[in-house]
């Protein structure tokens, strides 16, 4: 069992995201897990991640807020505990268009090993 408290998440600098907080509460530099890591997104109004194509499969998970996300040409509206599943090559944007800030968890698929 491995337990990480709030306070104990890492930042990480997730890619093509812009004015979102980002920390890792399992997996990768914070421990080991097996298929995928999870971590916690607060997104401030305006900020947003992508458009970027997905490079593992992830599971989104709106703990609280509203997000609008594209996504391969379809638009929807997230709000909380919707959840989103997605391939490895989606093509997603994901946007805190709000005035309040909104928070999203984020299970992703470990990278493959190196050979």
């Amino acid at each position: 069992m491995k337990i990480t408290k709030h306070h104990e998440a890492i930042a990480y600098d997730a890619p093509f995201h812009s004015g979102v907080d980002t920390k890792r509460l399992q997996g990768m530099e914070i421990g080991s897990t097996g298929a995928f890591w999870l971590g916690l997104s607060v997104y401030p109004p305006g900020s947003s991640a992508g458009p970027s194509d997905i490079v593992g499969e992830s599971i989104y998970f709106v703990v609280s807020g509203e997000f609008v996300l594209h996504c391969n040409g379809i638009t929807e509206t997230l709000q909380q505990y919707d959840s989103v599943h997605f391939v490895k090559g989606d093509h997603r944007e994901l946007v805190n268009e709000s005035d309040s800030d909104a928070v999203l968890a984020v299970a992703i698929a470990n990278p493959p090993k190196a050979s």
